[in-house]
């Protein structure tokens, strides 16, 4: 109950203050993380601590939740044509660039972990490869983000951070597979089993039970049958449906959510879509801070202690080397962004690592049963959340001011 409380309180608090809290460029989920330190077990001991088991169940059960309405925001905020008007720059972002991060992370890891096996170092960087969108949500909308960064920036952030959730799905099985700790590791098994049954053919069959959904919501709306206030209810029921469903199916839920969510947002009327945006992303808000919350109380303080100034090496590369690198590579293959490198730093910078690497630890961790697939990405995803709460205003001002007047920042203005 005393954690039940203090999270109703902080999303009172944040909904009150919410343009205030933005002004001074902080977001909620750095907010949450605060707080949850500060009542936790290592200061304040307001909150008691329960084992360690049911702790990261329940850990697992919020983001997983949490996940589904900011995947659901996502696709209901996104234009409906994004994909097929930006295919070659988006297909290329999600698929090589999740590639680099993934070999730029696990490279990392092994030169600063020498003891860690290189499988290990694979699992470590699969694990942070997906950049978040529950964090990423928090950067890339509201009036300030609205104000300095282009539509056609914000859109792929979001696109982006949707989709290749669901990506490092396959990614991390195949370092389970690799280190044994799934099945017999057998990497055919992984091809049928993980890439084509619970990625490519969930994503296929989300898409068209989210089609469905999105076709029966505009019938009975056209038919009169639709009161305008079931709305919120209808559309996170369905992210719900795909999420718990698809997990039934044994596939993979957190691409089923966005896929589903992206079909059924392309068959609503734009007026629904407006209103439907603004009232996800309030949903969205009250099932983020209690992850971020919970995370404040159960970060392993002593573990990263233990691992000295490697922690603080950790956190700067990771931020650093992982994903601007990565984009740099790719900016002459991606037509929208070629020779924009105010935009490429842009989004090189605000690629954070949040709940779906939350998520994919806790995973990790119970399959492989090894310990620094918990340490290693708390670490990362609290410094991340940290540092991109911190410096998201002030870069987007930055960003607009150096970009303002430019041909590049004309050509992505306002366009999809």
């Amino acid at each position: 109950m005393t954690l039940i409380f203090f999270i109703s309180l902080l999303i009172i608090l944040a909904g009150a203050f919410f343009k205030k809290i933005q002004d001074i460029s902080v977001t909620e989920p750095l907010l949450a993380l605060f707080l949850g330190v500060l009542l936790g077990p290592d200061l304040l001991n307001v909150i008691k601590t329960s084992n360690a088991q049911t702790e990261f169940h329940i850990l697992e059960i919020a983001c997983q939740f949490t996940i589904a309405m900011a995947l659901m925001a996502t696709a209901l905020r996104l234009p409906k044509h994004v994909f097929r008007k930006n295919a070659t720059t988006l297909s290329i972002l999600l698929i090589f660039g999740m590639l680099l991060m993934w070999i730029f992370a696990s490279g990392i890891f092994y030169l600063l972990m020498p003891n860690t096996g290189i499988f290990q170092c694979l699992l470590l960087g699969a694990i942070i490869a997906p950049t978040d969108p529950v964090v990423a949500s928090t950067l890339v909308t509201g009036r300030k983000a609205e104000k300095f960064l282009p539509a056609k920036l914000r859109n792929t952030l979001s696109f982006e951070a949707g989709v290749n959730d669901g990506l490092a799905f396959p990614i991390v099985f195949l370092a389970l597979y690799l280190l044994n700790a799934e099945g017999s590791g057998d990497l055919g098994q992984w091809f049928v089993k993980i890439l084509l049954y619970e990625s490519i053919l969930c994503a296929i069959l989300a898409y068209g039970v989210g089609y469905a959904c999105g076709y029966l919501l505009k019938k009975t709306h056209k038919a009169g049958y639709l009161n305008r206030k079931t709305l919120l209810s209808f559309s996170t029921a369905v992210a719900l449906l795909l999420l718990t469903g698809f997990e039934l199916l044994h596939m993979n839920p957190i691409i089923a959510v966005f896929a589903g969510g992206f079909a059924f947002a392309k068959d609503i009327t734009a007026a629904e879509d407006l209103k439907e945006e603004r009232i996800q992303e309030t949903m969205e808000r009250i099932t983020t801070v209690p992850v971020f919350f919970i995370l404040g109380l159960m970060l392993p303080w002593q573990d990263w202690y233990n691992l000295g100034w490697t922690a603080v090496l950790i956190v700067v590369l990771i931020l650093f080397l992982r994903r601007l690198p990565a984009l740099l590579i790719l900016m002459p293959f991606m037509p929208q962004f070629r020779k924009k490198i105010y935009s490429v730093l842009i989004m090189g910078w605000f690629g954070p690592i949040g709940v779906a690497a939350l998520y994919y630890a806790v995973l990790a961790k119970e399959k492989a049963h090894f310990e620094d697939a918990w340490i290693i990405p708390s670490l990362v995803v609290a410094a991340s959340t940290v540092v991109h709460g911190l410096t998201s205003v002030p870069l987007e001002k930055l960003y607009h001011s150096t970009s303002e007047g430019t041909n590049e920042r004309e050509n992505l203005e306002n366009r999809t």
